[in-house]
């Protein structure tokens, strides 16, 4: 690496299609798959990264009109997941949190140590986001609004030497390293609209946490086990007072397929009774299966199963089936 290697500039843009009001139609408070947004085009990405090398103390960052990631609540195992609660870090709820494809103007730094693992911290102005959202057409469903966000988060690969000699002997692998990770946030924002319904505003602090681990089994070539667990410590003003999730993933489970992946997903989201008095919690249970087609193209069919839909008392479980085709 050379000085001017770690940088670049970033532009993204992502066109959104389908129907975004799906959820809505079948009952259920979280989309069935996590590219559900307002259709057209979003600015996604406009920023200066600088990423870390090789060395045992490095250093990242990342600045510009940006959403929550570059290892802020990045969990590489939830990418096996079509479901909004599963594929959505948290599933944080917060209205104006900058969760892709919605952005806002904010910085993210991070210091790296080899053994030590990753100490990050990322500071997001919200006051633009609605209008960087609708900049290109597009109609957000998040209202103009005021306010910042601020997430400090420790992570670490605990099994980095083992797993690096695991890959070279192996070759490439499609399974999600090892990852344990730990944070919180607190945020402040101020809704401009004229609503008497409580939409969850004013301060939000929240704690969260995840593991990811290989396990091994009788079935599969490699597998990971993952859980995941997020609260508020503000429940009246957050709709999402806590949320919690598991899940399996088995690679290699047929002869003759060793790069096929079968994914079995939990999550719970348990809603703020100060904010929805009428809600309790929705269930998720999602099982896929993805064939690898070739490197770059891999086809997902799935089901899903939604519990307690909405969390509005006695409505029927929700049974839905699909595919999820990735480029």
């Amino acid at each position: 690496w050379t000085g001017l290697d770690h940088w670049q500039l970033q532009v993204e843009l992502s066109q959104y299609a389908g129907n975004p009001n799906l959820n809505e139609q079948l009952g259920t408070d979280y989309p069935l798959q996590s590219l559900v947004s307002p259709t057209g085009m979003w600015i996604t990405q406009a920023s200066l990264e600088r990423v870390e090398g090789n060395k045992k103390i490095d250093w990242s960052m990342n600045a510009g009109v940006i959403a929550i990631g570059n290892n802020l609540m990045d969990i590489p195992a939830l990418d096996y997941y079509a479901n909004y609660t599963l594929d959505t870090p948290y599933n944080l709820s917060v209205i104006g949190y900058p969760i892709m494809p919605l952005t806002s103007p904010g910085a993210q730094i991070g210091i790296h140590h080899k053994h030590l693992g990753s100490l990050d911290y990322g500071y997001y102005n919200l006051d633009k986001t609605h209008q960087i959202a609708s900049a290109l057409g597009v109609t957000p469903l998040t209202p103009k609004l005021e306010g910042n966000l601020q997430l400090l988060q420790w992570s670490i690969n605990p099994l980095a030497n083992h797993s690096q000699q695991t890959k070279e002997e192996e070759g490439a692998q499609n399974m999600p390293d090892p990852l344990i990770q730990l944070g919180g946030y607190i945020s402040s924002t101020d809704l401009k609209v004229n609503s008497n319904k409580n939409l969850g505003e004013g301060s939000n602090r929240g704690l969260y946490g995840t593991l990811t681990w290989p396990l091994s089994l009788p079935i599969g070539e490699d597998n990971r086990i993952w859980i995941s667990s997020s609260l508020s410590l503000d429940p009246d003003n957050n709709p999402l007072i806590s949320y919690s999730a598991a899940g399996l993933l088995s690679q290699g489970i047929l002869s003759g397929r060793p790069q096929d992946v079968l994914a079995l997903g939990l999550s719970r989201s348990g809603f703020s009774r100060g904010i929805t008095p009428n809600q309790s919690y929705e269930g998720v249970v999602e099982l896929n299966y993805k064939i690898q087609i070739s490197e770059r193209l891999q086809i997902q069919p799935l089901m899903q199963w939604i519990i307690n839909p909405s969390g509005e008392g006695p409505r029927p479980t929700i049974w839905a089936t699909g595919a999820q085709l990735n480029l």
